[in-house]
Protein backbone atom coordinates (compact mmCIF):
# COMPACT_ATOMS: atom_id res chain seq x y z
CA UNK A 1 0.00 0.00 0.00
CA UNK A 2 1.06 3.42 -0.63
CA UNK A 3 0.83 6.20 1.35
CA UNK A 4 0.89 10.11 0.42
CA UNK A 5 2.53 12.92 2.32
CA UNK A 6 4.61 15.83 1.86
CA UNK A 7 7.69 17.12 2.99
CA UNK A 8 7.81 20.29 5.87
CA UNK A 9 11.21 21.28 7.21
CA UNK A 10 12.48 18.13 5.84
CA UNK A 11 10.21 15.90 7.60
CA UNK A 12 8.01 14.06 5.48
CA UNK A 13 4.38 14.49 6.68
CA UNK A 14 1.54 11.90 5.23
CA UNK A 15 -2.01 12.89 5.04
CA UNK A 16 -4.27 12.49 8.17
CA UNK A 17 -5.59 9.24 7.21
CA UNK A 18 -2.25 7.64 6.91
CA UNK A 19 -1.89 6.00 10.63
CA UNK A 20 0.95 4.14 10.78
CA UNK A 21 1.99 2.65 13.71
CA UNK A 22 5.03 4.25 15.21
CA UNK A 23 8.80 2.28 14.05
CA UNK A 24 7.19 1.36 10.60
CA UNK A 25 9.99 0.97 8.29
CA UNK A 26 8.84 2.86 4.77
CA UNK A 27 10.57 3.77 1.72
CA UNK A 28 10.30 7.41 0.44
CA UNK A 29 10.58 8.39 -3.40
CA UNK A 30 9.57 11.60 -4.55
CA UNK A 31 6.66 12.00 -7.31
CA UNK A 32 7.61 13.29 -10.55
CA UNK A 33 4.93 16.28 -11.28
CA UNK A 34 6.44 16.23 -14.75
CA UNK A 35 5.75 12.82 -15.47
CA UNK A 36 5.47 12.11 -18.84
CA UNK A 37 1.17 11.32 -19.75
CA UNK A 38 -0.10 7.87 -19.52
CA UNK A 39 -0.96 7.52 -23.19
CA UNK A 40 3.02 7.82 -24.34
CA UNK A 41 3.33 4.45 -22.40
CA UNK A 42 4.48 2.04 -24.80
CA UNK A 43 1.32 -0.36 -23.64
CA UNK A 44 -1.59 2.15 -24.00
CA UNK A 45 -4.27 1.40 -26.62
CA UNK A 46 -2.45 -2.54 -27.03
CA UNK A 47 -6.20 -3.70 -26.64
CA UNK A 48 -7.71 -0.76 -29.66
CA UNK A 49 -8.05 -3.47 -32.25
CA UNK A 50 -9.90 -6.14 -29.93
CA UNK A 51 -13.54 -5.89 -31.00
CA UNK A 52 -14.09 -8.54 -27.75
CA UNK A 53 -12.86 -5.71 -25.93
CA UNK A 54 -15.07 -2.70 -27.54
CA UNK A 55 -17.47 -2.72 -24.34
CA UNK A 56 -15.25 -2.91 -21.33
CA UNK A 57 -18.26 -3.48 -18.55
CA UNK A 58 -19.49 -6.52 -20.71
CA UNK A 59 -15.53 -8.07 -21.36
CA UNK A 60 -15.10 -7.85 -17.74
CA UNK A 61 -18.36 -9.74 -16.75
CA UNK A 62 -17.33 -12.06 -19.72
CA UNK A 63 -13.57 -12.91 -17.87
CA UNK A 64 -15.29 -13.33 -14.23
CA UNK A 65 -17.56 -15.94 -15.36
CA UNK A 66 -15.11 -17.71 -17.27
CA UNK A 67 -12.66 -17.43 -13.98
CA UNK A 68 -15.43 -18.54 -11.79
CA UNK A 69 -15.80 -21.49 -13.85
CA UNK A 70 -12.29 -22.51 -13.63
CA UNK A 71 -12.28 -23.00 -17.28
CA UNK A 72 -10.81 -21.18 -20.49
CA UNK A 73 -13.20 -18.56 -22.66
CA UNK A 74 -11.98 -19.99 -25.72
Amino acid sequence: MNYRGVVKKGVVVLEPDSLLPDGTVVDVAPVDSAREPLRNHPAFGIWRDREDMSDPVEASRRLRETIERGGSDE
